[in-house]
């Protein structure tokens, strides 16, 4: 059975593994340090799927008042098709609603034309293509 529960520094070493083996790891977002201020200014912000205590999927949800972003929407390969995903979805935009903010928003990689359709049949609608940039500060 899959419960969910929000992430603490304890599985910070379980959740870097899902992030690896989905493919959305990236060193400079989720760091140690990285992850611990952001559970400090918002504890509900990192949703996990759980068969046990093995993390099998999750989602970050950045809401400032003014956006709310999904990121790092995650399910373990094996347990996708089981509306985890779907459940993760549902509980980063129930977080956003409740904050006050009218929209979510995610990317999705250009290459990613099955993640696009999947999005789409959630309610998801495509804009222009923009290249996602970053830089540290």
């Amino acid at each position: 059975m899959t419960t969910y529960r929000n992430y603490t520094d304890a599985q910070y070493e379980e959740l870097i593994i899902l992030l690896q083996l989905c493919g959305l790891y990236d060193e400079p977002w989720e760091t140690r340090e990285n992850l611990k201020l952001k559970i400090e200014k918002d504890p509900e912000s990192i949703i996990l799927a759980c068969d046990g205590e093995q993390i099998i999927g999750c989602v970050f949800v950045v809401v400032d008042g003014w956006i709310g972003m999904i990121w790092r929407l995650a399910v373990v390969e094996s347990y996708r098709k089981q509306g985890i995903g779907n459940e993760l979805m549902h509980r980063a935009e129930r977080l956003i609603k409740e904050r006050g903010v009218k929209e979510a928003s995610l990317f999705v990689g250009s290459d990613k034309r099955n993640l696009q359709d999947w999005y789409q049949k959630n309610g998801y609608t495509k804009t222009t293509d923009y290249t996602f940039m970053y830089k540290e500060v």
